[in-house]
């Protein structure tokens, strides 16, 4: 971005950042109602597909989400508290020291890597890649690695709330005269 200040340059990955950080966080919410939709309906087949692809659209919406306030540690005046900002949301997923929300998410959108033992994330083929998992509307395991769907919204509830506070503090700086 050659001939622009730094401000300038800050200034263009925050307006990159404030509409996917919007469409980020209402795609999770749209994810998260359809998975609490299971839970209205008491079905005999509650571990079913559709519970299932519901989870996984819930765990790819989480990651997403947390991809897009990590845009926050790009940017200088805040990086720091941005930085804190999502390891306190991985903290929430942290399974004696691996991430499972990265680890679930990794088998998702790596099966074939994992299945032939060659995924490079937090899981294990031989224990978590074990195909009889527990899946309900309230909760998914795969191996060492459990996600409760209140436990897990309530993180990114979080998150946003930390990244907010952590984005007005980048507007407070971006608007001082320095």
């Amino acid at each position: 971005m050659a001939g622009l200040t730094h401000k300038e340059e800050q200034g263009i990955i925050w307006d990159y950042f404030k509409p996917r950080h919007t469409h980020s966080w209402n795609m999770l919410v749209l994810s998260w109602r359809d998975l609490n939709s299971h839970n209205r309906e008491i079905r005999d087949d509650e571990s079913g597909f559709e519970v299932e692809y519901s989870w996984e659209n819930f765990i790819l919406r989480l990651w997403l989400y947390r991809t897009t306030v990590k845009t926050l540690t790009k940017l200088t005046a805040i990086k720091i508290e941005a930085e804190g900002v999502i390891h306190a949301f991985d903290a929430a997923f942290d399974v004696r020291g691996r991430n499972g929300l990265k680890a679930i998410r990794d088998i998702i959108e790596h099966f074939d890597d994992y299945a032939v033992g060659l995924g490079r994330g937090p899981a294990k083929r031989e224990n978590d890649l074990d195909p009889w998992r527990l899946i309900t509307a309230d909760r998914y395991e795969r191996g060492d690695f459990l996600l409760e769907r209140n436990q897990s919204y309530d993180a990114a509830i979080k998150m946003r709330s930390d990244a907010r506070n952590v984005g007005d503090k980048f507007i407070q700086w971006y608007n001082s005269p320095k």
